[in-house]
């Protein structure tokens, strides 16, 4: 996820209250994944077995749970708790937004686009031309579907990613502020679903065809001309 405005490394720190290590005006872009991470992004690690992979990453703000030399360049910031942050940055730049009617306001859908009852669409959901969507089908915030895309009765697209941490009282979700992105001519089935990346994207790539009863888990990205059979789930690990 990129932020809409550039920010620093202080105002990062008080937005969740810890402390910095680094030049106070280092500009912090955008947070994401240690596997999809640019410079300028915030990546969060917990885990002594990760620190050296997110402090060498492209990363150039690290969440970290442990007092650290600062790469050069970089800026660290100090939790007791990166898991729990790294969801209230998520809420801060990314809060819920409410939908309350059928298709967004917010929506851009192609004239040429056919959809049929029952259909959802989410804020600032893109929709190319000559596409086809049947159904019952539900497409959350901030996904882009191409031309020519047809998606089959009760598909949800950009349902939250399943990633939780473990915790005494039960499990803590890492909220979702990615997308989904179907690119052109690709054919999704009745019932499947495609999760939205975590601070990322889901991709499928173009001319693609699932069969009905797909589950693609988040930050997955599929190529192009793939071809999935009836109830394949494909998950990033």
């Amino acid at each position: 996820m990129k932020f809409s405005a550039p920010q620093t490394l202080k105002t990062i720190a008080e937005i969740i209250d810890c402390p910095f290590v680094g030049d106070a005006n280092h500009e912090v872009l955008g947070m994401n994944e240690i596997h999809v991470v640019d410079p300028g992004d915030i990546v969060f690690v917990d885990h002594p077995k990760y620190y050296d992979k997110a402090l060498e990453s492209a990363a150039t703000t690290i969440l970290i749970n442990k007092e650290v030399d600062c790469p050069e360049g970089k800026g660290l910031l100090i939790s007791d708790d990166p898991f729990r942050d790294f969801n209230k940055l998520s809420l801060h730049f990314s809060p819920a937004a409410l939908s309350n009617v059928a298709i967004s306001e917010s929506a851009t859908i192609s004239a040429s686009a056919k959809l049929f009852p029952g259909v959802f669409i989410g804020n600032n959901v893109s929709i190319g031309d000559n596409t086809i969507i049947h159904p019952n089908v539900t497409i959350y915030d901030n996904c882009v579907i191409g031309n020519n895309v047809v998606i089959h009765a009760n598909t949800v697209l950009g349902a939250d990613a399943f990633y939780y941490k473990t915790r005494s009282e039960g499990f803590d979700q890492l909220l979702s502020t990615g997308k989904v992105v179907i690119e052109n001519n690709v054919h999704i089935g009745a019932s499947c679903t495609i999760d939205r990346g975590v601070s990322g994207e889901t991709r499928i790539g173009e001319g693609s065809r699932l069969d009905n009863h797909i589950q693609i888990g988040h930050d997955t990205k599929v190529g192009k001309k793939c071809l999935f059979a009836s109830q394949v789930g494909i998950a990033v690990v």
